[in-house]
């Protein structure tokens, strides 16, 4: 099992993809076509969500379980420890069920116990329940790398009843983290080219704008129904687009070449402002880094629009907002990391256009 792996097959991201109110009750009926005593894994709001549903499965079933609650990073030390755990008590399926960080850790557990994956989100703020990747971190929360596997995800089983319960927070981080997916395709230009590119990446161009359209359009409703406790259609297409549709983005470029400055942003500050960061969620770090990112690509008109957007449901806009000050000196170590070559290109005007891209995320807007 190797790091940082990479793989010339194309995967769609899930072998089967369930999405209805009540899936969780088909729990035991999904564990069946893999396994047949499953290794549960969930963080402390997720299991208070979900795992009374998910438990009344099993158990209608008849079925053995181990459950673990887990509030630690995703890290490779803590998936080996409870891989071997796994094997030690016999079961041969992993069941996540949480939000990104736990569907990455269970995605890591169950390979390295070398089992299938069935994931149980409980938050729609990532793709990561539908991605076959998982983003790790070191024990101190630093980011430590991409896995990808070799394989897709077994199953997803996606409660929407589930979804209309959790914090309008997550709905706000999802909504802005796939979105991001567009804006970072097109990396340093405002339009894509869709004759210099291979047709995946083109599908993947056209499927992010497809799904960015959805959201600006049922993402605001969304947020406000969740906030209801309100389970609408609009919850229910954007949870698919979170989730499947941004898989698929993700999927059709093998998980290369569809995140640049946002994302890159986002691991920044988990290495160099792991404290300040770790209060926030991915897509709300990542749609800071998306500010940034629409300034690079000549598209500064699309900061005020986007601004307007992350404070309409409560997000952090800048660094000031997150608490770090404008002469902090890990700003000039955060700023060379994200302007990596990688992803700036290193001429003037360039280096120029992303310097001030970077100053607008620092100070109040």
């Amino acid at each position: 099992m190797t790091e940082e792996f990479i793989d010339i097959a194309y995967k769609t991201g899930a072998g089967r993809y369930i999405q209805e109110p009540g899936a969780l009750s088909r729990l035991a009926k999904e564990v069946r076509r893999f396994g047949t005593k499953p290794f549960l894994i969930g963080g402390e709001h997720a299991f208070a969500a979900a795992r009374d549903v998910a438990v009344a499965s099993l158990r209608k079933a008849r079925m053995e379980f181990v459950d673990h609650m887990y509030a630690g990073y995703a890290s490779h030390a803590a998936a080996k420890q409870f891989a071997a755990e796994a094997r030690e008590a016999g079961c041969d399926v992993v069941v996540g069920m949480g939000g990104g960080r736990i569907m990455d850790f269970a995605k890591a557990i169950a390979e390295y116990a070398g089992v299938p994956i069935i994931e149980a989100p409980t938050s729609i703020a990532t793709c990561a329940a539908f991605s076959p990747l998982s983003i790790l971190y070191t024990e101190r929360g630093e980011f430590g790398g991409t896995w990808r596997y070799e394989h897709e995800i077994n199953a997803v089983l996606v409660d929407t009843q589930v979804m209309a319960c959790q914090p309008a927070r997550l709905v706000a981080a999802g909504m802005m983290d796939s979105m991001a997916k567009l804006y970072e395709i097109t990396n340093g230009s405002p339009t894509f080219d869709a004759t210099s590119e291979n047709v995946q990446r083109f599908c993947a161009y056209e499927h992010a704008r497809l799904n960015c359209k959805l959201l600006l359009e049922y993402g605001p409703k969304a947020y406000a129904d969740v906030q209801q406790r309100r389970l609408t259609d609009a919850v229910e297409r954007v949870t698919f687009v979170n989730l499947a549709l941004t898989g698929i983005v993700s999927s059709l470029t093998r998980g290369f070449h569809q995140t640049a400055l946002a994302h890159k942003f986002y691991d920044g500050m988990r290495t160099y402002f792991t404290k300040e960061a770790a209060p926030y969620l991915h897509g709300e770090l990542v749609a800071i880094g998306l500010l940034i990112q629409v300034v690079y690509n000549n598209t500064p008109d699309e900061v005020s629009r986007l601004t307007r957007i992350m404070r309409a449901m409560d997000m952090p806009c800048t660094l000031a907002d997150l608490g770090i000050r404008a002469d902090d000196p890990r700003l000039a170590v955060l700023h060379e990391y994200v302007g990596t070559p990688e992803f700036v290109q290193q001429d003037e005007a360039s280096t120029d256009l992303f310097d001030r891209a970077f100053a607008g995320v620092v100070e109040p807007i």
